[in-house]
């Protein structure tokens, strides 16, 4: 038993030397009540740290990493139960921490979320954790479909869609532009930078972008193989979690979570997918509303695409020709003109057509009897 708490103040320890290489303004106060936090929840519960790292989880002391939470918790129970762990430290951020079925090791009694944790503690054990300075811990209750947030409900079926929302819950951190919270300064300085406005070039075609924001996407989705997500089984990568989910299911057979709709026979691979349809088709959501003429939208997204209508503002232009447009989208489908861009061919006569509008025509004169079977329009 003496043994076991030997090694389990080692975790502990490694843990907190991890809190100690923290920022400048981070008082010693401060830094020694983390220290303390850490060392009473390691010590009192099962509860373990991890970190996320390309898709996977890794386990915090000995860096393997696994595609499950479920192994990764089976990993920690029966890896590091009673060995002795080094690791070197890292700069502060909190401490992410998996409290799915957590039981307490002083008393056996079944702790089921971090709020609970702290209050048992105190009122069974005697043993404080102190949140003068905030929480040092980030707590999550992982599954292998669904993450959910252990402070509102709110479930998702991607970790890091859950990570981004516990800064509304953990934010110390404060965007000065919007408002929005967020857990670290990394975080919300690239945040900001998302507010800045401007001509952006990619560095590498010189495409420019009205944002940052949009300039960074595209060079990760054009420039990058951003391929994070790995199999497990045959180690192919892919750019999506979703992707991967597929690829597991039709070239290796696992089965795959289903969400059907309880309103209507539609089924959806994605949660989020069927949470937006129930949201769209059968609770009519329309909370996004237009200043200028009242008309109410379901996303933030189709009521700016509304509101070019009202500013008129042209601010994408062809390098070519110099005309300009309102849409991103529109100054794309022009530079087809420019490129010769023939993407759309009738399937009937092998005639090509720049604009999908101008096969429609083309198939309303030429072939009209393919349309009502082969064509829709």
């Amino acid at each position: 038993m003496q043994a076991d708490r030997q090694n389990i103040s080692v975790a502990t320890e490694m843990i907190a030397a991890a809190l100690l290489s923290s920022p400048r303004d981070m008082g010693d106060e401060k830094r020694t009540l983390f220290r303390k936090n850490i060392t009473v929840i390691i010590e009192s519960t099962t509860a373990y740290p991890f970190k996320y790292r390309k898709g996977t989880y890794m386990c915090y002391y000995c860096k393997n990493t696994f595609l499950e939470p479920e192994k990764l918790r089976e990993h920690n129970k029966t890896e590091h139960a009673n060995v002795q762990i080094t690791v070197k430290p890292r700069k502060y951020e909190p401490l992410k921490m998996d409290f799915t079925m957590t039981t307490c090791k002083l008393c056996g009694v079944d702790i089921p979320d971090y709020a609970h944790l702290k209050l048992h503690l105190k009122a069974e054990h005697d043993k404080f954790i102190d949140c003068t300075y905030g929480d040092c811990v980030l707590p999550y209750k992982l599954s292998k479909d669904e993450y959910c947030c252990q402070i509102c409900g709110k479930r998702y079926e991607m970790f890091l869609s859950l990570h981004r929302h516990m800064n509304e819950h953990y934010g110390q951190y404060i965007c000065e532009n919007c408002g929005k919270n967020f857990v670290t300064l990394h975080r919300m300085v690239n945040h900001a930078r998302t507010h800045e406005r401007g001509m952006f070039p990619c560095r590498q075609c010189k495409e420019t972008f009205p944002s940052y924001a949009a300039m960074y996407a595209h060079v990760s989705k054009v420039h990058k193989s951003n391929k994070r997500y790995k199999c497990p089984i045959c180690d192919e990568k892919f750019a999506s979690y979703k992707h991967r989910v597929k690829h597991l299911s039709t070239v290796h057979g696992e089965k795959t979570a289903v969400f059907p709709c309880a309103l209507c026979p539609k089924v959806f691979d994605l949660c989020s997918r069927r949470t937006a349809h129930i949201r769209f088709q059968h609770l009519q959501e329309r909370n996004h509303v237009c200043h200028e003429c009242g008309m109410k939208f379901f996303s933030n997204y189709e009521l700016q695409e509304h509101s070019i209508k009202h500013n008129g503002e042209r601010i994408y232009q062809c390098d070519v020709c110099k005309k300009s447009y309102a849409r991103l989208k529109t100054l794309r489908e022009h530079m087809r003109i420019h490129n010769d861009d023939r993407r759309f061919v009738c399937f009937v006569c092998g005639q090509s057509f720049i604009q999908n509008c101008s096969l429609k025509q083309h198939m309303r004169v030429h072939h009209p009897t393919h349309i009502k079977n082969d064509l829709r329009i």
